[in-house]
């Protein structure tokens, strides 16, 4: 059973692991190819922003799996798949200082001051790249019980990065002139994720599974 279960284990981290790195080889093969449109620049902040979100939004998805289907071996999944989620986050950043506006940080400065969207993004960056450096063992046990205090802020990343990506979409989101379907089912799978961390919840789920 032991060895069964460690088999599972290997399988879905590298299922996680070809699954996020898939969107960077994609991105890698259309630049090869000439395939990134008029405007390569924002395909790329839009493509590195999306895998992010999604990624994050998956990575928050295993604690409610553990808890209701009883699925301890789930947890190793949590790990690979946040330390993704800050890859990406910090890809998208990367495109933006530096292939947008070529480290013009004159620029980029006056950018931050007209689109206060960014400091809502670049604050989801800081905590995910915190998140990100404090995983290890090392933190963990040096950190203690703030180390998951410090990694429940998690929520507060996903929170930020989806207000980025909702204020990011050009249009008028009070009318949902725009491009808003995806950054609102990503909003609304926050939510539903959120409420599946209640244990009232998570218990009803359980009564049923049983």
């Amino acid at each position: 059973m032991a060895k069964t279960t460690r088999q599972t284990q290997k399988w879905l981290l590298a299922a996680v692991h070809l699954g996020s790195l898939l969107p960077l080889v994609l991105f890698g093969l259309d630049a090869a190819l000439g395939r990134l449109g008029f405007n390569p620049i924002e395909t790329a902040l839009h493509r590195s922003g999306r895998t992010a979100v999604a990624i994050l939004l998956l990575s928050l998805t295993v604690t409610p799996i553990i808890k209701i289907f009883n699925l301890p071996m789930a947890i190793r999944l949590r790990k690979p798949l946040g330390l993704y989620a800050a890859l990406y986050a910090g890809l998208h950043f990367a495109a933006f200082v530096v292939w947008d506006f070529g480290l013009n940080f004159g620029l980029i400065w006056l950018e931050f001051t007209q689109k206060p969207f960014l400091w809502v993004g670049l604050g989801a960056l800081v905590i995910l790249a915190v998140l990100a450096a404090t995983s290890t063992r090392f933190w963990k046990k040096k950190l203690r019980s703030g180390w998951r205090r410090l990694h429940r802020t998690v929520y507060l990343a996903a929170g930020l990065a989806l207000v980025h990506y909702l204020l990011a979409v050009k249009g008028d989101l009070l009318t949902l002139q725009g491009e808003y379907t995806r950054p609102l089912l990503a909003a609304g799978a926050l939510l539903l994720l959120m409420v599946l961390r209640v244990p009232a919840v998570q218990q009803i789920f359980q009564r049923n599974r049983r």
